[in-house]
């Protein structure tokens, strides 16, 4: 009675385990019903703060923290991911590129770790951006290829032909690996044909001038220049036009082409005075002043040249910086001051000399601070994990409860049951011991009488042998007599089978190796009448062959060698006889008979086929479902493929 009103608190307890879980799943799936309205009103918020950014700053900038508050309000991952993403583009927006740098670092790391892959690769973009802006090329080029592979996998192929474009900036302007550039755009040029997205062209072709430029290809940076030129014509904004003007004026000033030059730079001045791009205004002031060089005027493009060093002094504008001092060291020496002009060609290759050892030195540092930064974020990883899914930790663990008690309750109604099963299990063990004990005996028994019949068989085969070696004697016949040796052969291979049984270990597979030497010595003793130096091979290692395989086999070999022994070698003092047996497969066997002989003559060959030994050969392969074959080049070769029982 206690027992069974243990089983009913059990009970109990486990149904209302039941009903608590129930309900908190119930509760969880109302949440999550109610979340779905509301991601949906969060997403439309940051679509429009997204396509009002360049209109109007501070409208965006209210509808992310709105919805960025609501995210967070709900636990919307993906939301809070995209408030990171969207306010740095907020910042970039405002130039404040290092602050927006953060942001993106955040909204990285946050789509990689949930799987929210949708603006991942322009965050990636934007950020590597800056990372080359602040000098930190590595960063910059991990940032755009991590960017196109996940552009890639998601099939985005806008996001694809953006960063190509990036990329092919970066090996243009940091790495200047201008093939690598040409590779990129023109996957590049493939994806807008197979895409339709025509909006990236005049910046595809306006890198590929630039490629061609630094290789000095003039005619095709021209030709690309020219196609340039025309995706921007149709634009609205000044600000690329110039930049593809300014890469022309590059072009003709590296091919000395004053008059065009000159063009350029008159239809960039009206531009010029329109766009707020300190870049882009230094180009084509270090334009102008080349074209001043050209025309002698050394003292106006050296005014020019002077002013632009003393404002050429951020990182960032190195390369620009680089550029004008070549021009002020011509100019020197155009002047006919050679000794400044040296003077400070020294100085200007020490400091970019001191600018490429310093940017290597900061690669360095960068690549040891992405090492620690990655170490640290593994190591925050493991603690969001072991932090992280405490809701579902808790029905966890509630449902290990009910399952434990489950198991209790199942144990309690089995344990009587199982001791029966373990008592009948025992003795159902002592009686299979005692079986298993009267088979061994038997096997054993089964075992002896085998080996005893082996020996009975042999006793009388050997009998017989004897009998027919006594009847040959009573007869001065050739033929009978060869006929009376040959059948005591074939009845001595049959009793050395029955003989090694007996004597060896298994009584069921024989080891045709020592079976086939003791035969060979055997046919050698009685057919070797001459005395020839006959030696015999064999080679069949490691094959056991089934009795009732291995006395077809037997015979066949004596008839073999016995023809080998009888005619082969006529006329010959020695002679080689080479058996040899190999498993071909599971129960497949090749029986290779070689003698270096005189062969059989294709004349004889049809009326050898005819004699009784080989009729019995013949018949023996049939037996074994084998075939056989013969070959005579330098030995007389007989090659019988059969089967073997398990």
């Amino acid at each position: 009675m206690a027992k069974r009103n243990d089983l009913f608190v059990i009970l109990g307890v486990f149904l209302l385990i039941i009903q608590h879980v129930s309900t908190s799943a119930a509760q969880a799936q109302g949440i999550e019903s109610t979340h779905g309205v509301d991601t949906a009103v969060i997403n439309g918020l940051y679509k429009d703060a997204f396509s009002s950014i360049e209109e109007n700053l501070k409208k965006s900038d209210d509808l992310i923290n709105k919805a960025w508050k609501m995210s967070i309000d709900i636990g919307y991952d993906k939301g809070i991911a995209d408030g990171y993403y969207y306010t740095g583009t907020v910042y970039m927006r405002k130039g404040v590129w290092d602050v927006a740098g953060r942001y993106f670092e955040k909204a990285v790391s946050l789509y990689t770790q949930g799987q929210f892959l949708d603006n991942l690769p322009d965050c990636h973009l934007r950020l590597g951006r800056i990372y080359v802006h602040d000098g930190r090329y590595y960063m910059g080029l991990q940032n755009f290829l991590s960017g196109l592979r996940v552009a890639t996998d998601k099939g985005h192929d806008i996001d694809r032909i953006k960063l190509s474009v990036e990329l092919a900036n970066y090996h243009n302007t940091v790495s200047k690996d201008y093939g690598e550039a040409i590779i990129v755009l023109d996957d590049a040029v493939k994806l807008v044909s197979e895409s339709g997205y025509r909006d990236a062209l005049g910046s595809i072709y306006l890198q590929y001038g630039i490629s061609y430029l630094e290789q000095r290809d003039y005619n095709e940076a021209l030709r690309y220049i020219a196609l340039a030129r025309q995706e921007f014509d149709l634009g609205v904004s000044a600000e690329p036009l110039l930049r593809v003007l300014l890469i022309e004026g590059d072009v003709y000033a590296a091919q000395h082409d004053e008059r065009r030059l000159a063009t350029v730079l008159d239809e960039a001045a009206s531009l010029a005075d329109t766009v707020s791009h300190g870049g882009l205004s230094i180009h084509y002031e270090l334009l102008y002043a080349t074209e001043l060089y050209f025309l002698a005027d050394y003292e106006a493009a050296l005014a020019i040249c002077e002013k632009l060093l003393s404002s050429l002094n951020q990182a960032d504008r190195q390369a620009a910086r680089h550029r004008v001092q070549a021009l002020h060291v011509k100019l020197i020496y155009a002047m006919g001051d050679s000794r400044l002009a040296d003077s400070l060609f020294d100085a200007y290759e020490y400091e970019k000399d001191s600018l490429y050892t310093a940017h290597y030195i900061r690669q360095g540092r960068e690549m040891s601070e992405n090492y620690k930064l990655d170490k640290f974020e593994r190591q925050i990883k493991e603690q969001e994990l072991l932090l992280s899914n405490t809701r579902y930790q808790r029905y966890g663990l509630i449902i290990g409860i009910a399952v434990l008690l489950t198991i209790l309750v199942i144990l309690y109604f089995h344990f009587r049951e199982k001791d029966k099963q373990a008592h009948r299990v025992a003795i159902k063990n002592t009686e299979i011991s005692v079986q298993n004990e009267v088979l061994k005996q038997a096997n054993k028994q089964n075992e002896l009488l085998l080996r005893e019949i082996h020996h009975r068989v042999k006793n009388n085969l050997q009998i017989i042998n004897s009998l027919l070696s006594l009847q040959s004697r009573k007869t001065a016949n050739p033929d009978v007599i060869s006929m009376m040796r040959e059948s005591s052969s074939r009845i001595h291979s049959i009793a050395l089978i029955h003989n090694k049984l007996y004597e060896q270990q298994s009584i069921n597979r024989l080891d045709i190796q020592d079976y086939i030497e003791q035969l060979g010595a055997h046919l050698l003793s009685i057919y070797n009448d001459h005395q020839r130096a006959v030696r015999f091979e064999v080679s069949a290692h490691d094959v056991l062959l089934d009795i009732d395989t291995a006395i077809p086999v037997g015979l066949i070999l004596t008839e073999l060698i016995t023809n080998s022994l009888k005619y082969a070698f006529t006329g010959r003092k020695h002679g080689l006889i080479h058996v040899e047996i190999r498993s071909e497969g599971q129960w497949e066997y090749e029986l290779l008979f070689k003698d270096d002989g005189i062969g059989i003559p294709e004349t004889k060959r049809q009326r050898t086929n005819e004699t009784l030994g080989f009729r019995l050969i013949h018949s023996l392969t049939s037996q074994l479902a084998g075939v056989i074959d013969y070959t005579f080049d330098e030995c007389s070769t007989y090659r019988i493929r059969f089967k073997g029982q398990a």
